[in-house]
């Protein structure tokens, strides 16, 4: 066995693992398609900087696992979403693997990362995915009515033309930490209403859930 397909195999059992500890199961299919990608990860990762998280169990974790909790919090209502910052395709990939239904575009201004999610998209089937290689400000459409980010170039300095950006949005999911949340919530009022939710098995990371002052009480899908 190859040291690619022995890391594969091993995050098939980690991520099915990990997903059981945050709460919620995975189906085969699914796991089949996040083994997919995890190997065209440590590929492309070869050759282009997408992560530092490579470890079988790690990545399982922290790119996969994390990307569908935070999925689950995701408003069923959704349609469309913008991934911004996505680097590897984290949450965006993930994402549109779990929901099939939703559309979902892969903000990436790195023409490299770029390249490696167009053909990720391509080799996984998912035609509900579509890649916009430009800063997120650049993306004029506001087709969307979610907006996700998990990683970007000087996060909290950019939480105000990140939130302007999401302004016609319906909800905003962020990965982050207490000061990422502190630097939220100075800019969320009036628009937005905030909660966050401590990641399971970490003491600092959060998700933090942005929906419009309209009024909506945020629950989990189940």
């Amino acid at each position: 066995m190859s040291e690619l397909e022995h890391k594969k195999r091993a995050f098939y059992h980690y991520v099915k693992v990990w997903a059981r500890r945050f709460g919620f199961s995975l189906s085969e299919a699914l796991c089949e398609k996040l083994c997919e990608h995890y190997g065209l990860l440590l590929h492309w990762n070869k050759r282009i900087n997408l992560t530092r998280i490579l470890d079988p169990e790690e990545a399982a974790r922290f790119h996969y696992v994390e990307s569908l909790y935070g999925e689950r919090w995701l408003d069923p209502s959704i349609t469309k979403v913008a991934d911004v910052g996505s680097g590897g395709g984290f949450p965006g990939i993930p994402i549109a693997l779990a929901r099939p239904n939703i559309s979902v575009v892969l903000i990436e201004k790195s023409r490299k990362r770029a390249a490696f999610l167009s053909e990720a998209a391509r080799q996984l089937g998912l035609e509900n995915v579509e890649i916009f290689c430009e800063r997120f400000e650049a993306y004029e459409s506001r087709d969307f009515d979610g907006v996700v980010c998990r990683a970007l170039e000087r996060m909290r300095e950019r939480i105000p033309d990140l939130l302007a950006f999401a302004e016609e949005s319906a909800q905003v999911l962020l990965f982050g930490d207490e000061d990422l949340e502190r630097a939220v919530r100075e800019s969320a009022a009036p628009r937005w209403r905030v909660n966050s939710i401590i990641i399971p098995y970490t003491r600092e990371r959060r998700l933090i859930i942005l929906r419009q002052s309209r009024g909506f009480h945020v629950e989990p899908i189940t």
